[in-house]
């Protein structure tokens, strides 16, 4: 009822419901509390006795029942200290630092876990809030000096080293002082404070350290001879007495080592920092120091061996690469150097901001100087050697037709140096500048009243040679060409469905001076070369073309070209599907015929003798294959016939539908190109190779049964890059 106060009766009764909710919040919490403590004090009890990992689940229950119980998170964190979890570690005292902020210890402790972890820029932080509160606090001005340091702050870290040493002088704030002294380049106040420190403290091993580096500091400083031999052996002292009280202190071996090293003592820095190896340290800075040593003691391939395995760590870095190169240069692999400079050269360029224009300049110009000595180490007398093989050739005799007024001329040039230049009748010829033994071709203009062709060949030396070919005209009738399949119309017209976008064309070329090429829209088919009367075919594809072209050319270079229009429809009426016969295979891949070819009784290379079927049974399993045709020891003569005439006539006649060519023997890359080598093949002659390149495209054109083809190339290369050509 509205203006009625509460009874007093009432006011009991809601008096005693609070006291008896507080009563059971409160008991929660002590709960809470207790369950907590009893977690920790199991933990402290697991830790003991060295039960980590159970001592560690404990600590890990007890902040789940409290997350803000910090003598939780201490001992959760000085765990993590001891299983070199400095991370996790820095996590929990810094959860710790965020719930006491305004005790300076705590603020302490998690400064320093930063800094173990590697975080400087938070132990600094934390660091000067623990100053805020306690500015006379030393672990947290130690720690701040450090992280100063770290972060390469210098002027924080010298008036924090002043001010720690100002309030107590210890080894610490001597060995601090000297820190950050060594940081500001001020190496003499450095060396009088680590004295300091090694004589109240002989065992400090940091500060021999400390105190031969800063001794090598000395000495670049110095000119006088005695002043500088004075640093050195100090230095040397230094190490040595450090490390009779610690063998295995790598820091006083690897300091060691540089004195040794500038004192001309290479066989001893050697020898301290291979102990470093010995000792299981084989970081980037042993095996660079070791590689400097090396390379000062003439030892160029030990200091490359090294420089190889922090290259594969650090394939982009600059000073390893021009390490290499300098010890490359020494040891006359003066390719390997060029090739390490180029690779250095172009990682800068790449990061201009990185390095200066003095930079660029000096390393091109180095590059420049190793390119000429590997020029004139290489330099030959020896001019190069031209073949002509188009036009047709007979002793110093082309023969071309009368009815061209521009010829082709092709061949190639053998040399020991790259060629620079390839001339015909004056004009430049197309060539891989890259290759030793480069094809070459050009296209040149040819008067009827021409007497000779001028082909000219000059290497990078200077060296020329020079063919005159005399030119003898023949008859100028083109070749007789016809297309039978597909079937054309009167005015040349083919007609296909649409959709049908593979055509199989098939025809005949004749000429009494023989054929020399049948090509279908700039392919060659399939057809029996240098014969006066051939059959030609060649699966083409035809998707989105509207015509295509027929080109037969005579061995006098007379040609004969005809274009057929196509014309498409669409049927009205699929076609019924095929009846499977009992007669035909099962196999999807249909009719299926391997070629075995095992060449291994060479006469001018060594003899293969791990040369099997074995191998090739396993891969080719899965084809189910009817027939297999071995051929052994096979010349390029023998190989050009068998694949152009034989092979061709044998699928035809089978109607093959499945293709596979195994091949074993010597192989051979060169110019991005793979080759079969033939038993008559010699390993400086690669004209007498067999190129394999277009074998695939060839064996598809032999019928229009064939539908799929497969070249395995189980070759013995000559270099790693023959594999991943091959394969």
């Amino acid at each position: 009822m509205e203006g009625r106060s509460p009874s007093g009766k009432s006011i009991r009764c809601w008096l005693w419901h609070a006291s008896v909710c507080l009563f059971l919040l409160a008991g929660a919490v002590t709960l809470q509390a207790q369950d907590g403590k009893a977690f920790v004090k199991e933990a402290e009890k697991l830790k003991a006795a060295g039960q980590l990992k159970e001592a560690l689940e404990q600590y890990g229950l007890a902040i789940r029942v409290n997350p803000e119980y910090v003598k939780a998170l201490q001992g959760r964190a000085s765990l993590f200290l001891d299983m070199n979890r400095m991370g996790d570690r820095m996590a929990d005292l810094e959860h710790v630092a965020r719930l006491t902020p305004r005790d300076a210890a705590n603020q302490t402790m998690a400064a320093q876990a930063c800094l173990d972890a590697r975080e400087p820029a938070k132990a600094r932080t934390y660091a000067e809030a623990a100053l805020a509160i306690s500015p006379k606090n030393m672990p947290a001005l130690q720690t701040k000096v450090r992280a100063c340091l770290a972060l390469k702050d210098i002027d924080c870290a010298v008036t924090g080293a002043d001010a720690a040493l100002a309030m107590k002088a210890s080894t610490d704030t001597y060995y601090l002082h000297a820190l950050s002294r060594m940081a500001s380049g001020d190496y003499t106040t450095a060396d009088a404070d680590l004295d300091k420190v090694l004589e109240w403290n002989y065992l400090y091993e940091a500060a021999y350290v400390a105190s031969a580096e800063t001794q090598l500091q000395l000495y670049r400083g110095y000119r006088g001879v005695s002043m500088q031999i004075r640093a050195l052996e100090k230095a040397i002292d230094r190490c040595t007495r450090g490390l009779e009280l610690n063998p295995s202190g790598t820091e006083l071996l690897i300091a060691r080592s540089k004195a040794y090293a500038l004192q001309k003592e290479y066989s001893k820095a050697i020898d301290d920092v291979s102990k470093c190896v010995a000792l299981g340290r084989e970081d980037t800075v042993v095996y660079y120091q070791r590689a400097l040593y090396y390379h000062g003691f003439g030892q160029e391939q030990n200091a490359v061996n090294d420089l190889n395995k922090l290259l594969l760590q650090y394939p982009d870095h600059v000073g390893f690469l021009r390490l290499r190169a300098e010890c490359r240069e020494a040891n006359l692999d003066l390719d390997g150097a060029a090739k390490d400079l180029g690779v250095a050269e172009k990682l800068m360029k790449d990061h201009p901001d990185r390095w200066t224009t003095a930079d660029l300049k000096a390393i091109g110009t180095d590059k420049e100087r190793v390119q000429m000595r590997v020029f004139e180490m290489n330099r030959e007398g020896d001019p190069p050697m031209i073949t002509v093989v188009e036009p047709l050739r007979h002793d110093d005799v082309v023969r071309v037709s009368s009815a061209l007024a521009q010829v082709r001329v092709a061949g190639h040039v053998r040399d020991k140096s790259p060629i620079k230049a390839i001339q015909v009748q004056g004009l430049p010829a197309d060539y891989d500048p890259d290759d030793l033994s480069p094809e070459f071709r050009a296209t040149i203009p040819l008067a009827a009243q021409a007497k000779e062709i001028l082909v000219m060949a000059e290497d990078v030396y200077g060296n020329k040679a020079t063919t005159v070919l005399r030119v003898e005209r023949t008859e100028g009738d083109p070749p007789a060409l016809s297309v039978s399949n597909p079937a054309t119309s009167a005015d040349g017209k083919v007609t296909l469905t649409t959709g049908n976008d593979q055509i199989f064309v098939e025809g005949h070329a004749s000429d009494p001076s023989g054929i020399r090429s049948v090509m279908v829209d700039g392919k060659f088919a399939s057809f029996i070369p240098d014969t006066a009367s051939t059959d030609f075919s060649i699966k083409l594809d035809v998707t989105g073309k509207d015509r295509f072209t027929v080109r037969a050319e005579d061995r006098y270079g007379n040609v004969a070209e005809n274009t057929y229009a196509i014309a498409r429809i669409t049927p009205v009426a699929p076609p019924p599907p095929a009846r499977e016969t009992a007669e035909k295979t099962t196999s999807p891949m249909g009719t299926v015929w391997v070629v075995y070819i095992e060449n291994a009784d060479y006469r001018n290379m060594p003899a293969l003798n791990n040369v099997g079927m074995d191998k090739m049974r396993g891969t080719f399993a899965k084809y189910q294959a009817q027939r297999t045709l071995v051929k052994k020891n096979m010349t390029k003569t023998q190989l050009e016939r068998f694949f152009n005439i034989e092979l061709r006539d044998m699928v035809r006649k089978a109607q093959v539908n499945t293709l596979l060519v195994w091949y074993e023997g010597h192989g051979r890359s060169q110019g991005g190109k793979a080759y079969w080598i033939p038993v008559d093949g010699k390993a400086d002659d690669i004209y007498s190779f067999y190129n394999y390149g277009p074998l695939k495209g060839l064996m598809e054109n032999y019928s229009e049964s064939v539908k799929t083809t497969l070249v395995v190339s189980n070759a013995a290369g000559n270099d790693p890059s023959f594999y991943e050509l091959t394969r």
